[in-house]
């Protein structure tokens, strides 16, 4: 099996948590002057308004089924699980074959999966097993697309512009989540749950025309033995490098404890706001419109990688943020808390990906971003599964609560070692300074 070698961080090097001095701020769009790229973000904004779309009209859809938020959380778990169990094994896919075509690949699955969700909606066939069943595939073609998608970015932009690369990618993102609710509510209205599902199946020819067309630099690619040889060395590498692990422990916090709320949406609207389908879908806007303020203040930035302090401060204003919006009575106040909990997910995790992507070696950007992708996505199911249970027993505001309280003891924990983590990480890779950052 082989092994990863790295060198030694040149004496020069600075910790990725070290404070950043004052820089010009240059163009906040300027990673869209990059054509690959431009494309890259617009297929991707557009698909992702669909995606949104979708988990919206889903999640309608179980409790009007239902009425249960076991099942919603049931949904997310298996939406999200195979990233617990694909992730790792995708980044080694990443870095091994081409990741073009592995996205061209599980796009087009996930569009498939889209449009027989609507087919059976429309005919009325739809249950719950089989809406769980096609969550679940859905979410194993994510889990194998993430990883490329990750690792692609830094192959459209020079490293200079990689900061605002992924800080607009960001942007877009949350931007869709802003947009992608408040066209489901108005959507459900019009065309019904199955139009949603066939708005969702036909955004992802956006993003499959997009990867048909982007022009990628040639790969080395390295020998290994095997699949799982190459997850070992990644795993290794990581396992050498405190600053990674610290880093990948944010997104893992908030993915057990935090950003869970999402499944219970729904829930929280009808049964404690007495909103509709279109109050939910407005309500799931402020968070987006938090997030896509936040994301482009971040790409408005020259460096991003050595802002650690303001990393762990962003989830643990988020996780107070969850427990105020567990104790909300109205739309407003509502809608307030989850601006404040969108632009502190983006703060924290935005961050932690930008660092992460910079300290990577690029033989090895794939495996690295499968363990923030597992991170991330993998252990979203378990999230979802307590979440959903507890309120299912203790109720919503309780599960909202507990959630928000473990994620804030967790962070100011960080916060409070920040400086003796600032002497002791070691900065994982040498040119991590070399782009003038």
């Amino acid at each position: 099996m082989g092994t990863v070698r790295t060198k030694p961080a040149s004496p020069a090097a600075i910790s990725a948590l070290e404070p950043e001095p004052a820089t010009r701020v240059p163009t906040m769009f300027r990673s869209l002057r990059h054509r690959d790229y431009a494309l890259f973000w617009t297929g991707n904004f557009l698909s992702n308004i669909g995606t949104w779309m979708q988990n919206l009209a889903l999640g309608w859809q179980i409790l009007l089924l239902t009425n249960s938020p076991f099942l919603l959380g049931l949904n997310g778990f298996l939406g999200t699980v195979p990233s617990l169990v694909f992730s790792l094994p995708g980044g080694a896919i990443a870095d091994r074959l081409s990741r073009r075509r592995l996205m061209l690949v599980t796009q087009s699955a996930m569009a498939v999966l889209a449009l027989v969700l609507g087919v059976l909606t429309s005919f009325h066939v739809a249950r719950i097993n089989e809406i769980l069943a096609i969550s679940f595939f859905t979410g194993l073609a994510s889990a194998l697309n993430s990883p490329a998608y990750q690792a692609i970015v830094p192959d459209l932009v020079e490293r200079e512009d990689l900061v605002n690369a992924v800080a607009l990618n960001s942007a877009q993102f949350n931007l869709s989540r802003a947009i992608g609710p408040t066209l489901a509510g108005l959507a459900l209205g019009a065309v019904g749950v199955a139009g949603c599902y066939y708005l969702n199946s036909i955004s992802f020819l956006a993003l499959i025309i997009a990867l048909l067309v982007l022009r990628l630099p040639q790969r080395h690619i390295q020998p290994s033995a095997g699949m799982w040889g190459a997850v070992l060395d990644g795993a290794r590498f990581i396992n050498r490098h405190r600053l990674i692990i610290i880093l990948l422990s944010v997104p893992a916090f908030l993915a057990l404890f935090a950003l869970p709320f999402v499944v219970l949406m729904p829930v929280f609207a009808r049964n404690l706001l007495h909103l509709g389908a279109s109050g939910l879908g407005y309500l799931m806007a402020g968070a987006g419109l938090g997030a896509v303020v936040s994301a482009l203040t971040l790409a408005a930035q020259r460096s991003a990688e050595r802002r650690g302090g303001f990393i762990f401060a962003s989830a643990a204003v988020l996780a107070l943020a969850l427990i105020l919006l567990s104790r909300a009575h109205s739309f407003w106040w509502s809608f307030a808390l989850l601006v404040v909990i969108g632009g502190t997910m983006v703060g924290a995790l935005a961050l932690t990906n930008t660092t992460l992507q910079l300290i990577s070696p690029p033989e090895l950007r794939g495996r690295i971003m499968s363990f923030y992708t597992l991170a991330v996505l993998g252990l979203a199911p378990l999230g979802s599964l307590w979440v959903g249970s507890v309120a299912q027993k203790l109720g919503t505001r309780f599960s909202l609560t507990f959630g928000g309280a473990v994620c804030l003891c967790y962070f100011s924990i960080l916060l409070v070692s920040l400086p003796r983590i600032r002497k002791t990480a070691r900065l994982p890779w040498p040119q991590l300074k070399s782009s003038g950052q």
